[in-house]
């Protein structure tokens, strides 16, 4: 039996061997952070935070610009807050494609000699995109045959990820995405990259996306989002949307408004599509 001074007096690499070990499972990482002043001193480093989401398949989202300097990471979440926010809403959220966004490619980053996305990338590995992408982004079939998509991205579908819904529908619909992190911080691809070009079928580059941490899926659907007309066609879906909210909610347009505008998603930067549009409607 191994008494806790024994275990506290281990060598820095057994530690870290140990901390290896459990790559890819960022519970274990808290419990681990939390079991004596040993490990807590060892979680202080927002490396091994990092570490723990990097091998989990999750990123950390670029904060939109005009809430940080140049887009950088000022005043968003630290990697150890994050790993906890992301534990936390696992437990929380009732959509399976959420709560275990990584999970696809589990096995990927569990063999994988990759610790951070700027280790060196294999030149022969086959760049794979996350299923979440096609869920979001794109117009499935109607009769729901899996694996069905349009060319390019559909308007409809990315508004829609950006668009409330019902408060008791929050944990079991993406409404928006910046309210499920588990989702919004998985990386877009396997392996993560640091910058991501989108073309059309002409084979002609319509969306760049960069993020130095890893794109992920909600870089991508944030670039997507800027990519939509703002016009009456685009007006006409938002405003009908918020007006079937509204209309259970029993608030005024105004209250409405205000009250939704509060909720900024998990990195504090979220906008409402023609939030605007309502409030001077109201």
């Amino acid at each position: 039996m191994v008494s806790s001074s024994s275990f506290t007096s281990l060598p820095d690499k057994i530690l870290g061997c140990i901390r290896v070990s459990v790559a890819g499972h960022i519970a274990s990482h808290i419990a681990l952070s939390q079991t004596c002043r040993r490990w807590r001193d060892v979680y202080q480093e927002e490396s091994c935070w990092q570490f723990a989401c990097f091998k989990a398949g999750f990123g950390r989202p670029r904060r939109r610009r005009r809430y940080s300097a140049a887009g950088s990471h000022e005043g968003a979440l630290r990697w150890r807050e994050l790993a906890y926010l992301l534990v936390s809403h696992a437990d929380q959220c009732e959509i399976n494609s959420c709560k275990d966004a990584n999970r696809h490619f589990a096995r990927h980053y569990a063999n994988s000699v990759r610790h951070s996305i700027r280790d060196p990338l294999s030149s022969t590995l086959a760049i794979e995109i996350h299923p979440l992408y096609f869920y979001l982004h794109f117009a499935h079939s109607p009769d729901g045959a899996p694996g069905t998509h349009t060319p390019l991205p559909d308007t409809f579908s990315i508004l829609l990820t950006h668009l409330p819904t019902f408060p008791e529908s929050k944990t079991s619909q993406y409404g928006p995405l910046c309210s499920h992190p588990n989702a919004s911080c998985a990386f877009a691809t396997f392996p993560p990259m640091e910058s991501l070009s989108f073309e059309d079928a002409n084979g002609d580059v319509f969306l760049s996306v960069e993020n130095p941490d890893g794109c992920t899926i909600l870089d991508v659907n944030r670039g997507f989002a800027e990519l939509i007309p703002r016009d009456m066609t685009q007006l006409q879906i938002a405003m009908d949307h918020y007006r079937e909210l509204i209309l259970t909610s029993g608030l005024s347009s105004l209250q409405f408004a205000e009250l939704i505008k509060r909720d900024r998603g998990f990195l504090g930067d979220h906008e409402y599509p023609f939030l605007q549009e309502l409030m001077a409607q109201a």
